[in-house]
This record gives C-alpha cells, sequence and structure tokens, in this order.
C-alpha cells in the first residue's frame, strides 16, 4: 500500500514515504543486506520453552540484563540502560539532548537513523563528509558552534566500516564539552579496537553497543547505552519503562552466559572472510573499502545495479543505495560468517561478475 496525503482527517508533518521497510525475501535467499550476525545455537530457545509463565505475565525486569553488561563493561549498574536495540538509544538521546534551533553532526555517510530522529525532535541535520578511510576530525571540528547539542561519531562506521581514533574522539568531546557525544560502536566486536574503556571518564559521551550483530540476537532487539550516572538518568526519562520484552532479556542472559569463546570464534571467521572478500574483489578490479565491520562496502560504479541483480538472481541479497546520493554505484555486501555460505557468496558473485563481461566499474 503506499501512502498518500488523505483529503480530510489529520496531517503530519512526518512524511509517511520515508518510513524505512525491509525488503521481502523468499525462503532460500542468502540475506547478506542487512549486517545480522552470527546464527545463534537452537538449544538457545530451550530457555523460553523451560521460563516461568510469569515471564509473559508480568512487566519486562531488565536490571539483571543491565548489571551483567555493566560487568562486562566494568562499571556500575547505574551507568547502563538497555534499549530495544541501538536505535532507541539514537531516539533517547535525540529527544532528550536535541531540540529546534540546535543542531546535530553526523558523518557523511552513514547510518540514517541519525537522521530520522533528529528530524523527529526539530533538530538541525549538519553533515561532515567522511569520503576516505581517515576520520574527518578537523571537518567536525570546524562545525562546531554554540548552537551544536549533539555529535555523532560512528565507528566502525555504517556503511563503509571506517573507524575513528581513539584520540580523535577524545579530541573531539573535549572540544565539543557541552555537547553530547554519542560513539555508536555496534559493530566494534569486528574491530581492531574497542574505545568503550578508555572513554568511560569523560562526563559528555555515551556509547552505543548492542546484541544484534556479533551476538546474533537482532530479532530480540537488544541495544544497551553506557555513560555518565546523570546522562544514563536523562535517557532513562526519555523514553518508556518497558520497551524490550522479557523474552528478549531472558535470550539476552542465556546468550551473554555462553561466553565470550563462541564470539571469538564468529569474529574471527568474519575478519577472515572481510580479508579473502576484498582480496576477491580487488583482483577483478574493484574497489572495496578496508572494513573493520561486518560487511565490505565496494564501488562498483556503473555496474552496481546489475550485480545487485545478478546476485539476486542467484539467491544472494546485497544492499545496494540507489537514490543516495554518494553510494548510488556502491554494494555493501554482509560476511555470513559461515563456511558454506561464504562459499555460496564467492560462487554467486564469480558467475554474477563473470556475466558483467569485464573487469572492474
Amino acid at each position: 500500500m503506499t501512502a498518500t496525503t488523505p483529503v480530510t482527517g489529520p496531517i503530519s508533518r512526518i512524511d509517511p514515504t520515508t518510513a524505512y521497510t525491509r525488503p521481502p525475501a523468499a525462503p532460500g535467499l542468502l540475506r547478506l543486506d542487512c549486517n545480522e550476525g552470527v546464527l545463534p545455537p537452537q538449544d538457545l530457545l530451550r530457555v523460553l520453552a523451560t521460563a516461568d509463565p510469569e515471564l509473559l505475565r508480568r512487566y519486562p525486569d531488565v536490571s539483571p540484563l543491565e548489571a551483567k553488561l555493566a560487568a562486562r563493561v566494568g562499571v556500575a549498574a547505574e551507568r547502563v540502560i538497555v534499549t530495544a536495540g541501538a536505535d532507541e538509544g539514537i531516539d533517547r538521546a535525540c529527544r532528550a539532548f536535541l531540540e529546534p534551533g540546535r543542531t546535530i553532526l553526523v558523518p557523511e555517510p552513514s547510518f540514517d537513523m541519525f537522521d530520522c530522529c533528529a528530524g523527529l525532535v526539530g533538530g538541525e541535520l549538519v553533515r561532515v563528509p567522511w569520503p576516505d578511510d581517515a576520520f574527518p576530525i578537523e571537518g567536525f571540528l570546524d562545525r562546531l558552534d554554540g548552537r551544536t547539542a549533539v555529535v555523532v561519531v560512528v565507528s566502525p562506521n555504517n556503511p563503509t566500516g571506517s573507524v575513528a581514533t581513539l584520540a580523535e574522539v577524545r579530541r573531539l568531546a573535549a572540544a565539543a564539552s557541552n555537547a553530547l557525544l554519542i560513539l555508536d560502536h555496534v559493530y566494534v566486536e569486528y574491530a581492531d579496537e574497542d574505545l568503550t574503556p578508555a572513554l568511560l571518564d569523560l562526563p559528555n559521551v555515551v556509547v552505543l553497543r548492542t546484541l544484534s550483530k556479533a551476538w546474533g540476537l537482532a530479532g530480540c532487539r537488544i541495544g544497551y547505552a553506557v555513560a555518565s550516572p546523570y546522562v544514563i538518568s536523562v535517557l532513562r526519562a526519555a523514553g518508556g519503562p518497558y520497551t524490550v520484552a522479557a523474552p528478549s532479556v531472558a535470550l539476552a542472559l542465556a546468550q551473554l552466559a555462553r561466553g565470550a569463546g563462541a564470539l571469538q570464534d564468529h569474529v574471527a571467521r568474519v575478519r577472515e572472510e572481510r580479508r579473502l572478500l576484498s582480496e576477491r574483489l580487488a583482483a577483478r578490479g574493484y574497489a572495496p573499502r578496508r572494513s573493520q565491520a561486518n560487511f565490505v562496502l565496494v564501488e562498483c560504479g556503473a555496474h552496481a545495479s546489475s550485480i545487485s541483480a545478478g546476485l539476486a538472481a542467484r539467491g544472494v541479497l546485497v544492499r545496494d543505495f540507489r537514490g543516495r546520493p554518494g553510494l548510488e554505484t556502491a554494494l555493501r555486501i554482509t560476511l555470513p560468517g559461515d563456511v558454506a555460505d561464504f562459499q555460496r557468496l564467492c560462487g554467486a558473485l564469480e558467475r554474477t561478475l563473470d556475466a558483467e563481461g569485464g573487469e572492474g566499474p
């Protein structure tokens, strides 16, 4: 159904055509378009099969999960809030610290939920181009002024996989001391360095993390934010009290209890696939970006649409960016983290590139 402006009735300032809709997919397709992580073990579902029905009758209590996550990070529980995915953390932060007449600095390109959440509260977006691997620290510093309320660093960045260094984030936080600096760190498990511990002393930094990626729980919608007690208290007040379902909390606790062994194996596998896919693309004349996430962004030039379509015809879905300025000719390929699925991706990619009848864009 296509939304149109009604002839009568209420009219919203929100354009309904901007709503995100996940593309449909038929069974059997290899979905490498949404950056989802590892497949959890089947026995994780036994947590729900053996759960007390009170889990469903009562409003959820996230405090055990917040305590567990806080212990993993090394902070007091009052410095962690569990959210419905990192998306809700972004939404709460924008509602709490951004307002009409104030600005939010965001890298370009980057995760588009920042655009959405900032627009909903009437904040003004200031885009800082991030075209290369190096984080544009000077570009951010140049755009800071008295109206800056929120500064965003996405590292590893989505959709490029590029990262900011600790020195750059700390320098930016110091320069924007009266603004909230959001470090979107949802892909950090795949990166070379976790900046979280080295930022815990900064009162204006909030780090967003998730269990949707490397922990494989995107369907549970478990994100969390780490910040000062004051910032966390403000974020709690900026949303509803029961946004994360109790079954999701139970599954998250069970997945965390499995320990880091499975996580480390998955990350190692993804890093190897990242290297192999980048080498394969470069050997065919394409230009993959250096990535520290669980995906590779590759510039495909005029071949982008036909490569995406060719992969889909062979049962593999990747993310294209048609209509998005600066990314129209790029494709983002999630790394499956599985030997058989990676072989399936590589086979489909080789046949598709062969059908393109040439080397590179």
